[in-house]
């Protein structure tokens, strides 16, 4: 027999749409092993010549049940696949045709459209790589841009990858065993986890490779949520595990040593220091596009820890009688501000403005301006209140280019002597949308021409903020 695709499946939907669709698909002598980890479908997979069930009435987790399917494949090869994918057709053969035997293959992937089962061509994945995610994870990951068109611009139908997710793989079955199966101590109680890594590691230390064959394919159902619980303790005890046994070359089977991986691949922050930026982007994603600002009383305070940190100890030395926070939004900034004025004891006040702020509850102590930040009116309100008395800006509102030079321009007659002007994000990182520079160009033409305002490297005290390369101080 040719081979054996064997499908572990735990609450799956889409279980039997996977089935029909492998079988519909090979072209050459191959068999379908289901393992039902703890669970019967609601919908009773269909009988078939083809099709082998195995069933366990309590779940023994991913990685047992891929070993326990391998045992009794009689393919020639065997071939890994998720219960909510399709394949190419003639999928088997074509991996089959083109695998050595020191080989492990990953179909080129794609994601799956579950509505029409067919693959979303415009999300293809032919190389992936091994480093860190956000939360500091050995993880399989998807180059960035400029290193992903660098990859994806190679012409060789089967050629080197350095990572790939878990979702499907291809391999003889005698490798299998040879590089010891699955292993069972990963995944915690629920078997699941790190298994991209795993796959990916075994084929490239045990002296073999791993290769993306881009003459078929196969597409995944990236779902989101899984369809049962997994502890989030067994997780990350998974994840620990596999960063440990991995990096310190605890794989007794190993040829190589994960060194040698890196020297191949020349990954990205892999053996040199992160840049400044890039640890700004990350930061960035981690705290506030995913919605884990810090908070401050309860409301959201749509700054770094550090960025807060650099703030308290401003004011403490500084203390200003006046904070003008340009870019209310949630109110965070501004109860923030306020307390640490009422800290310095001396009676300094907050005067936050936003077009159209967010915030629920207002607070008495402090004075809000729904107005443009250079409207003339708040403007000439604010000069009258602040009188002669020492005043701090943070400029965090609008943060096209055009926008902060105005309130640079305006705000540096408001700002005075010792004090700090705060121009926000003048850290250049990368969005979807493209490069957000504006506050830092804004910055750079004014002290270009303005003697008022000197840039000091008060940031640097703790090398990451989105505040990093905008404090300016009046002199």
């Amino acid at each position: 027999m040719l081979l054996s695709v064997i499908i572990p499946a735990r609450n799956e939907r889409y279980l039997q749409k996977t089935i029909e669709n492998v079988l519909e698909n090979i072209k050459g002598d191959t068999e379908i092993i289901v393992v039902l980890d703890g669970y019967w479908p609601e919908e009773p997979i269909k009988d078939h010549p083809r099709v082998n069930i195995i069933h366990h009435s309590g779940s023994r987790g991913q990685r047992a049940s891929i070993n326990e399917a391998a045992r009794i494949a009689k393919g020639e090869y065997i071939m890994k696949l998720d219960a909510h994918c399709a394949v190419d057709n003639g999928f088997d053969v074509k991996l089959a045709a083109d695998c050595q035997p020191d080989w492990t293959v990953i179909p080129r992937m794609y994601n799956l459209d579950i509505k029409t089962w067919e693959p979303k061509l415009h999300k293809k994945t032919d190389y992936m790589y091994i480093g860190w995610n956000g939360k500091g994870e050995l993880r399989s990951l998807y180059y960035p841009r400029k290193e992903w068109k660098k990859w994806n611009s190679r012409p060789e139908e089967i050629d080197d990858t350095m990572g790939c997710m878990g979702p499907g793989w291809f391999m003889k079955k005698d490798r299998f065993w040879e590089l010891d199966g699955c292993d069972e101590n990963q995944g915690g109680a629920a078997g699941w986890g790190q298994q991209g890594i795993e796959v990916a590691l075994k084929a490239w230390l045990s002296g073999g490779a791993l290769k993306v064959n881009k003459k078929t394919w196969f597409a995944h159902w990236f779902r989101g949520v899984f369809p049962y619980p997994i502890s989030e303790r067994d997780i990350k005890k998974t994840r620990e595990y596999s960063k440990d046994f991995w990096l310190n070359n605890k794989w007794p089977l190993a040829k190589r040593d994960f060194n040698w991986l890196l020297n191949k691949f020349d990954p990205p922050s892999w053996g040199k220091p992160m840049d400044i930026n890039e640890m700004n982007n990350l930061f960035y994603r981690h705290i506030h596009l995913k919605k884990t600002d810090c908070r401050w009383k309860g409301v959201r305070l749509i700054k770094m820890p550090t960025d807060i940190m650099l703030y308290h100890w401003a004011i403490w030395e500084n203390k200003p009688d006046f904070i003008i926070d340009s870019g209310t939004k949630f109110g965070g900034s501004a109860l923030f501000f306020q307390d640490m004025l009422d800290m310095v004891g001396r009676g300094g006040k907050v005067i936050s403005i936003d077009k159209f702020p967010v915030e629920k509850a207002k607070d008495a102590r402090i004075t809000y301006i729904e107005a443009g930040s250079t409207s003339e009116a708040a403007l000439k309100y604010i000069k009258e209140t602040v009188g002669n008395k020492s005043v701090m800006v943070v400029l965090d509102s609008d943060h096209s280019r055009q926008h902060v030079k105005r309130e640079l321009v305006y705000y540096s007659d408001i700002v005075t002597a010792g004090q700090y002007l705060v121009v926000e994000d003048c850290y250049m990182f990368k969005t979807r949308e493209g490069l957000l520079a504006g506050p830092g160009e804004a910055r750079d033409w004014f002290l270009k021409r303005s003697k008022k305002l000197v840039q000091t490297n008060f940031d640097q005290i703790y090398l990451v903020g989105f505040c990093r390369g905008g404090w300016l101080k009046k002199i």
